[in-house]
C-alpha cells in the first residue's frame, strides 16, 4: 500500500566565504530571528555549522554554514571537498566589501566552483557582494556591477546572481527571496493561482510570504503594475513585519495580523496557510474589508493544497 503522507524535499545550501564575511549574521537574521543588532554577538563559526529549516509545506533546507578560517577552508577544499560539494542544490559565496585582498576572494571562489563543477555540477550559484552599506548609495550599483563583471569571466559553467547586500536594509530580504523562490517546487503553479486570486478578489497587489522568514515567495499585481517594482518594495516589508513580530515578542504579545485603510487604499497582512502569509491591496473604496477577509479565507483551503 502507498503511503498517502506528502514526501519531504531536503535541498542543500552550502553559505561560503572568508572568515568575518557575515555568513552566519545574514543566516541568523533570515532564519532565526535575530535583528541586525543581534548578531554582533555572534563568535566565529567553528568548522561547519548545520541547521535544517522547514521551509514552506515539505521543503526542508538543509543549511551549510562553513567557518571561513584558512584551516577549514583547506580542509574543505581537499580531504571534505566531497562532503562539502556532494548534493549541493545551491551554493552562496558571501564576497566582504571591507576585504584588503580581493584577489584571495577570487582564488578561494575559483576553488569553490572547481568542486562544484565535479560534485554538483547543475546547483546553482549566487553571491553576495556584502556590506554594501559601507559603499556610499551612488556608488553601490557600480559596486556591484564591476562584481557582476569579474565573476562572469571566472564562471564558465556556471552563471551567478550577484546581489550587493546588508543586514542593516531590505538588500538581504531582497537576495534570499530570489534564491528559495528557485527552490520551491511547484513555483510556476503557486503564482499562476495567486494571479487567480488577484483578479478575482479585485485586488491591486496580492504578495505571498513565508511564514518565519517572511521572505516573499511571490507576488501578483493588477495588469498595470510593475510587478518587479511591487516586489521590491514588500521585500522591505519583509524587514518591517520581522522587526515588529520581534517588538510583539518583547513585550510578550502575539502578532496575528495587519489591517490598514485609509482614503487610498485598504491593506491586510493576515495568516494563511500553515507555512504563509497573506498581503493583499485593493483600492476600490467600494470593497468592503469585510468581502476582502471572506475572499481571503475563502482562497485558504486551496491554496493549502499548494503551499502546504
Amino acid at each position: 500500500m502507498q503511503s498517502s503522507l506528502p514526501v519531504s524535499v531536503k535541498k542543500k545550501l552550502v553559505i561560503m566565504g572568508k572568515s568575518g564575511a557575515g555568513k552566519t549574521s545574514m543566516r541568523s537574521l533570515i532564519f532565526s530571528n535575530y535583528t541586525a543588532n543581534d548578531t554582533r554577538r555572534l563568535g566565529a563559526t567553528i568548522d561547519v555549522e548545520h541547521s535544517t529549516v522547514q521551509f514552506m509545506g515539505d521543503l526542508n533546507l538543509n543549511i551549510w554554514d562553513c567557518g571561513g578560517q584558512h584551516k577549514y577552508l583547506d580542509n574543505y577544499m581537499n580531504e571534505q571537498k566531497e562532503n562539502i560539494f556532494g548534493n549541493v542544490e545551491v551554493l552562496i559565496y558571501v564576497f566582504d566589501l571591507e576585504t584588503t585582498n580581493r584577489d584571495s576572494e577570487y582564488m578561494l571562489y575559483d576553488d569553490c566552483l572547481n568542486n562544484l563543477a565535479t560534485f554538483s555540477k547543475d546547483a546553482k550559484v549566487y553571491c553576495l557582494v556584502h556590506k554594501i552599506d559601507k559603499v556610499p548609495e551612488d556608488q553601490r550599483e557600480a559596486t556591484v556591477e564591476s562584481y557582476r563583471r569579474a565573476l562572469a569571466k571566472r564562471s564558465d559553467l556556471f552563471q551567478p546572481g550577484v546581489f550587493g547586500t546588508s543586514i542593516w536594509d531590505q538588500t538581504l530580504y531582497r537576495a534570499w527571496s530570489q534564491i528559495v523562490y528557485t527552490l520551491v517546487p511547484n513555483m510556476s503553479v503557486i503564482k499562476q493561482h495567486l494571479r487567480n486570486f488577484c483578479q478575482l478578489a479585485d485586488a491591486t497587489e496580492v504578495v505571498l510570504y513565508e511564514r518565519s522568514t517572511f521572505l516573499v515567495v511571490c507576488c501578483s499585481t493588477a495588469a498595470d503594475a510593475d510587478e518587479d517594482l511591487v516586489n521590491e518594495k514588500y521585500m522591505g516589508v519583509s524587514q518591517i513585519i520581522k522587526t515588529y513580530r520581534n517588538i510583539c515578542q518583547t513585550n510578550q504579545s502575539l502578532f496575528r495580523n495587519i489591517h490598514v485603510r485609509n482614503k487610498q487604499y485598504s491593506l491586510f497582512i493576515e495568516p494563511f496557510t500553515k507555512s504563509t502569509y497573506i498581503l493583499v491591496i485593493t483600492v476600490d473604496p467600494e470593497i468592503e474589508p469585510a468581502v476582502t477577509k471572506a475572499n481571503i479565507d475563502a482562497a485558504r483551503d486551496h491554496f493549502i493544497k499548494l503551499a502546504d
